[in-house]
């Protein structure tokens, strides 16, 4: 049984005046360690785009285009704690004045676990996927194009879609995650979502490149839209610079 249960994830695009480095500085040396004293979270993890990896998407629809930034908090039980205290941590350390402005937000929400997969030639459990150490993820994020046909997707998922998702150069694992009444809290975006997060030990904007005609000939016939599609490099401590908007 998979110890993690959900994913919290938080997409933002770049700071209005372009400059992200207060904000990723604060989140990372922060932020993101005062997760670890929730109850059930198990790991978090930062990725972000560059011109390379802006340059390898498969797609990007409207404002998911202006996503530059990845977030994801892996919880486990007990879920409704963890996700609660999550929440309110924010506001609990704004009330000691440690809490940074914000970067624009595209998408924030809990999704549960669906599936784990992990490449045969990694040889580690799939359960384990995201805790290996990677270059990036491919993110790949999609909402339902006909709900008839919801329950074939999940099954194509599972014996079609992401076998051949890790079986592509650079994929070490995927993890696939939807949307669930059980978890929803009125401050995620609503409506319903399926985020598959591929973890790369290749260069992201190369394995982009090659995971984009293979996810264009999944989607002419699977029942969903794609909203983003895209390359993500793993955020280094102290190298929040790198990571800026291209200039112009």
């Amino acid at each position: 049984m998979n110890k993690i249960k959900i994913g919290v994830f938080s997409l933002s695009h770049h700071a209005s005046d372009g400059d992200d480095r207060p904000y990723l500085e604060w989140h990372q040396l922060d932020h993101m360690p005062e997760q670890y004293l929730l109850p059930g979270l198990l790991l978090g993890q930062r990725w972000a785009t560059t011109p390379a990896c802006s340059a390898s998407r498969a797609a990007e629809v409207d404002d998911w285009a202006k996503v530059a930034n990845v977030v994801c908090y892996l919880m486990g039980n007990p879920v409704d704690e963890t996700l609660d205290e999550f929440l309110t941590l924010g506001r609990s350390l704004a009330e000691m004045g440690r809490f940074s402005r914000s970067l624009p937000s595209q998408f924030l929400a809990g999704l549960r676990l669906l599936l784990a997969q992990a490449a045969p030639r990694v040889l580690i459990s799939d359960d384990v996927v995201p805790f290996r150490p990677n270059k990036g993820i491919y993110l790949i994020v999609e909402e339902s194009a006909d709900p008839d046909r919801q329950d074939e997707h999940l099954q194509r998922m599972h014996t079609d879609v992401l076998p051949e998702l890790v079986s592509q150069p650079g994929v070490a694992g995927a993890l696939s995650f939807g949307t669930s009444p059980a978890i929803r809290r009125p401050t995620f975006t609503p409506g319903a979502f399926w985020i598959t997060a591929c973890y790369l030990d290749e260069d992201p904007a190369t394995v982009g490149a090659g995971l984009a005609p293979v996810l264009e000939r999944i989607w002419k016939t699977s029942p969903v839209r794609p909203l983003l599609a895209a390359p993500f490099e793993s955020m280094m401590i102290w190298d929040w610079e790198r990571f800026g908007p291209a200039p112009g």
